[in-house]
């Protein structure tokens, strides 16, 4: 092979090097963008998921009171429940509802620790309250700025600013772009 052909080559191997780098940084800053995204969907969550665990309470605690007896409007599906099947007593069906509450009620706490650890992150700063009014209180850019005091490109900022802290504790590394 001759010097030509090699400085081809060399350039050509360099090329396809830069576009995958290209492309790998382009798909790494979506996948942060994708971060981000659920984030902020999981920040409108947080407010709900704390009412949910409530109300899965006061759910459990009426299942604990209820009497199936042999009431017609209430039907209970189970697995290979044909004609060989063995019955639920009523207290297995009774706790076979608990524990599918109990489960929602496990995975709602573990989503709020999460977000509790993430969100101790920044609840010092001075803009915390960004956070709270944007996310819980669903309140909008500009009327966050009328309360704040502060215009809305400022707003803009230190949620972004903010947002960029819970990401990396949410998601360590992942979260950079």
């Amino acid at each position: 092979m001759n010097k030509k052909d090699m400085e081809t080559i060399k350039t050509e191997i360099k090329a396809a090097i830069e576009e995958v780098g290209h492309r790998l940084i382009w798909e790494g800053s979506r996948r942060v963008k994708d971060l981000a995204k659920i984030t902020k969907k999981r920040l409108y969550a947080y407010p709900q998921l704390k009412k949910n665990i409530e109300r899965y309470k006061l759910d459990i605690a009426d299942i604990q009171r209820e009497t199936f007896g042999k009431s017609k409007s209430i039907v209970i599906f189970q697995r290979n429940s044909g004609d060989n099947a063995e019955k639920l007593t009523i207290e297995e069906q009774r706790a076979a509802k608990i524990r599918l509450i109990e489960q929602k009620i496990e995975r709602d706490e573990a989503e709020i620790k999460d977000m509790d650890a993430a969100l101790s992150q920044i609840k010092n700063d001075s803009y915390y309250r960004l956070i709270e009014m944007r996310f819980f209180q669903k309140m909008n850019r500009d009327e966050i700025a009328e309360k704040f005091p502060c215009d809305s490109r400022t707003v803009s900022r230190q949620l972004g600013r903010l947002l960029d802290t819970v990401n990396i504790s949410l998601y360590g590394a992942d979260a950079l772009s």
